[in-house]
């Protein structure tokens, strides 16, 4: 029998912070047409459930059109049912708004709640600061079923005093689980939880800013004569991807173009990449952020580039220097601004001096 464990959809997710309010308009319809896909991969390879462990939405407040449209998918696919638990973002289950529950939308509370497929049992429980103290205690399970536990939540290894979404993976141990499908952390992560059974966190579907970098997707739970084994699947529409450039020693633009070129060539134009310039630069290098990101925007769906680097000044070959770029620096580097924004003074001065478009 096979299992779909996801978590961290984010649907609705708002997204104008990071990019342009039109490209944050199609990642965020990107993301709910990757839930779907997600939903016809499970119909082509006769997967029994979707587990969503946590924060299927954004926040407690889902658009009407996102929430029927959500309902129409479960509604069409009755040969799958979807196990919904919720997490710290969509606490505020958007079952309990629908006037009619799909009969194959199966939800969870704050106590212990189990489904059974044969001998599987999905077991699963919504945290909050109050129960978290005691679920593990009241966690019963038959050691000669087939045990998958659903939770959201930080894993820990040990007990504490705390957040709600704290995982004791510590106090979990020993419990016949076989495998326990996590959501909250937006990487896949899978390790030894005992002797018998894993923890395993699937990540998001879709990465949405440059924390979340790297591969994204579910994981697909395979059950046969008792044996459990999960693989994860690559899923997402587009990855993002977050690289650093070291410009020390690079002083020409065209270099520095093509350092930025060379680090990003590898990857698919279809992605999103934010470039980080890192290392030291000299008041002869010749930077222009506005250039390079048009680069990254003709060559991909986004990007972005940063400029984390520092000035490399020799102040003693400025000391006699009686030109109006000498007194500049000197006067730039004796003030009390932090160094990174010296940095930005002496290179927005010298561009000036040079004659160059500040623009």
């Amino acid at each position: 029998m096979k299992f779909i464990h996801c978590a961290d959809l984010h649907l609705d997710s708002k997204m104008e912070s990071i990019f342009p309010t039109n490209l944050a308009k199609v990642r965020k319809r990107e993301i709910l047409d990757t839930f779907k896909r997600m939903i016809d991969y499970a119909c082509e390879n006769d997967v029994k459930a979707i587990l969503i462990s946590g924060d299927m939405f954004d926040t407690s407040k889902v658009q009407a059109r996102t929430k029927e449209y959500i309902i129409d998918l479960i509604n069409e696919h009755k040969n799958i049912d979807f196990l919904y638990l919720c997490g710290n973002h969509d606490e505020n289950n958007f079952v309990k708004t629908l006037d009619v529950v799909p009969s194959n939308l199966l939800t969870f509370t704050d106590n212990w709640g189990s489904y059974r497929y044969d001998d599987i049992v999905i077991t699963g429980v919504e945290l909050n600061s109050v129960n978290n103290k005691v679920i593990y205690t009241t966690l019963d399970l038959n050691e000669n079923d087939v045990n998958i536990v659903m939770l959201h939540g930080q894993e820990s290894m040990y007990d504490t005093k705390m957040d709600a979404d704290i995982i004791n993976l510590k106090a979990l141990e020993n419990k016949h689980i076989d495998y326990l499908a996590l959501g909250h952390i937006h990487s896949y992560k899978v390790e030894r939880l005992d002797k018998r059974g894993k923890y395993v966190y699937s990540g998001c579907l879709e990465g949405r800013g440059f924390d979340e970098c790297g591969e994204k997707g579910f994981v697909l739970v395979e059950v046969e004569n008792k044996k459990v084994k999960h693989t994860f699947v690559p899923f997402a529409n587009r990855r993002l991807h977050e690289e650093n450039v070291d410009i020390t020693g690079l002083e020409s633009l065209r270099s520095l173009e093509k350092a930025i070129t060379d680090k990003t060539n590898s990857i698919n134009p279809d992605d999103l990449v934010k470039v980080n310039l890192v290392g030291t630069y000299t008041t002869n290098t010749k930077k222009d952020i506005l250039r390079f990101n048009q680069l990254l925007e003709n060559k991909f769906f986004f990007g972005r580039v940063k400029d984390k680097t520092t000035i490399k000044i020799n102040i003693d070959d400025y000391k006699n220097d009686i030109s109006l770029t000498g007194e500049f620096i000197r006067t730039a580097l004796q003030s009390d601004e932090s160094e990174e924004l010296k940095g930005d003074i002496i290179t927005l001065g010298l561009r000036a001096l040079r004659g160059e478009d500040l623009e």
